[in-house]
């Protein structure tokens, strides 16, 4: 007599997963409503850069800030600091926004 393979009689399942007890998940963190806010709170801070430079030279500055935490006129004041380094001051060329909300904003100085 021959035994098929695709016809035995016990089929190996894997175990069922139970549930954790006590332990809760990220989506019923978020459910509570002053934990989301925190939990927002904290990636604001994160997400948060200072004004850094992206790219310079003797002749121009580029600097990248959030515009909410740090505005222009910190950029103006780090493109000042770098520009004086090769002693010149800065004049802002033109400004760059870039994304929706508090994406992230660009200023352009030329070092004269």
């Amino acid at each position: 007599m021959m035994v098929s393979a695709y016809h035995k009689r016990e089929i190996v399942h894997r175990p069922r997963r139970q549930k954790r007890g006590g332990t809760p998940s990220w989506t019923s963190l978020a459910r509570e409503p002053y934990r989301t806010l925190l939990l927002a709170g904290l990636l604001a801070l994160v997400a948060c850069d200072p004004v850094q430079i992206i790219e310079g030279s003797e002749t121009h500055v580029s600097i990248r800030y959030d515009g909410v935490m740090n505005g222009l006129d910190q950029a103006t004041k780090l493109a000042n600091k770098a520009c004086a380094e090769h002693g010149r001051t800065a004049k802002l060329r033109k400004t760059y926004y870039e994304g929706l909300g508090a994406g992230e904003r660009f200023a352009f100085f030329d070092c004269i």
